[in-house]
């Protein structure tokens, strides 16, 4: 991608575009400031994706604007497209169809640092997220959980994957969704798409992700699990939350009210991940416990001295009626030492990785 500015640069100038691919700062001199590929204008962007008088910026007041003048690949903020004109601040991301910037000002954050390639991505990603949500683009995957004794299916835990450039993985999903601030609308998106994907005939067990945001609009959380029941009145069903977002012994209770009420069970993710919070154990208890793979990985290591303490934690868990599952589970060694130390459930790519619906063609996630 190559840029040229069409005149000599004025010494009082604020506002500047910053190209992901190769640093360079790009003053916008004057307003309304056109962008695009035809010669001669403000910021000439010589790229393929990008329209001869693309889009322009304006000054409103004290604020900037963009607008979309009509190109044939879009104008984009933060990986929103641009209808009507939308302001834009100091950090934001502007995409002109494939040639992605931040805007910058002289006063205000020309000490932030990025490096290029983080912010192709991240345009990317948040470009791709819009089409995500609008038009659901998610495929649902299960991995499958199996009794320790005879090592059959008894449950799937239910996790997705984007076809989607930029978006493949959860982690990606996230990360752009935190950018919108739209990590609860995901996970209700994720988990509403698992359901519907998953076999209607059989209605196996499933093991559906909480995000922790979703904790802190409690009412919003519970009427998404009442939607979920009326889809799938019988349908066996666990809600997974982070250890970490259990901290809140009080939300954990009435959680736990809920789910009773509506015939779901609870389990606590990565469990020893952080701070083991025996508390919520018994304050607000679960119906699983699923321990942290970074306790399972070489657990079978002689030299390990995790199995004393997790064998611990094992016997405390199945005193108080909760069933404990290994996850991480990628060897016959782990696999063995968790039996030994008295897991009920594993998970893990030794047993299968998530693939295909259950119940349906089996293939690959």
């Amino acid at each position: 991608m190559r840029l040229t500015a069409s005149a000599n640069l004025a010494r009082d100038v604020q506002w500047s575009l910053v190209a992901h691919d190769g640093g360079d700062v790009f003053p916008l001199r004057v307003f309304p400031c056109v962008v695009g590929r035809h010669p001669g204008i403000p910021v000439r962007i010589i790229h393929p994706t990008v329209s001869l008088n693309h889009a322009e910026f304006r000054q409103d007041g004290e604020r900037l604007l963009l607008a979309d003048l009509g190109s044939r690949n879009g104008t984009f903020v933060n990986g929103r497209r641009v209808i009507e004109p939308e302001p834009i601040v100091s950090g934001d991301l502007a995409q002109f169809g494939g040639a992605v910037f931040r805007l910058q000002n002289a006063q205000s954050d020309l000490a932030m640092t990025c490096q290029g390639e983080d912010i192709g991505d991240l345009a990317l990603a948040l470009a791709q997220f819009e089409k995500l949500i609008s038009e659901s683009s998610v495929v649902p995957v299960y991995q499958p959980i199996v009794a320790a004794k005879s090592e059959q299916p008894m449950a799937y835990e239910a996790l997705a994957r984007s076809l989607l450039f930029g978006l493949d993985k959860p982690e990606l999903m996230f990360k752009a969704a935190e950018y919108f601030r739209m990590e609860a609308e995901l996970s209700r998106l994720l988990r509403r798409t698992e359901l519907s994907s998953s076999c209607r005939d059989q209605q196996p067990h499933l093991f559906l992700n909480t995000h922790p945001a979703e904790l802190t609009d409690f009412k919003r959380l519970i009427l998404s699990l009442r939607e979920i029941r009326g889809v799938r009145p019988s349908q066996p069903i666990t809600l997974e939350v982070h250890e970490a977002a259990a901290a809140d012994l009080n939300t954990m209770k009435m959680l736990r009210l809920a789910l009773d009420d509506l015939n779901m069970s609870l389990a606590y993710d990565d469990f020893g991940a952080g701070q083991t919070r025996l508390a919520e154990l018994v304050e607000a208890r679960p119906d699983f416990v699923k321990f942290d793979r970074k306790l399972i990985s070489g657990i079978d290591n002689p030299s390990s001295s995790r199995q004393q303490m997790i064998e611990t934690l094992v016997g405390m868990c199945r005193q108080l009626g909760i069933v404990t599952l290994a996850e991480g589970v990628e060897t016959a060694g782990e696999a063995r030492v968790c039996r030994q130390i008295g897991f009920e459930l594993m998970q893990g790519y030794y047993y299968g990785r998530p693939v295909a619906p259950p119940g349906g063609s089996k293939s690959s996630g």
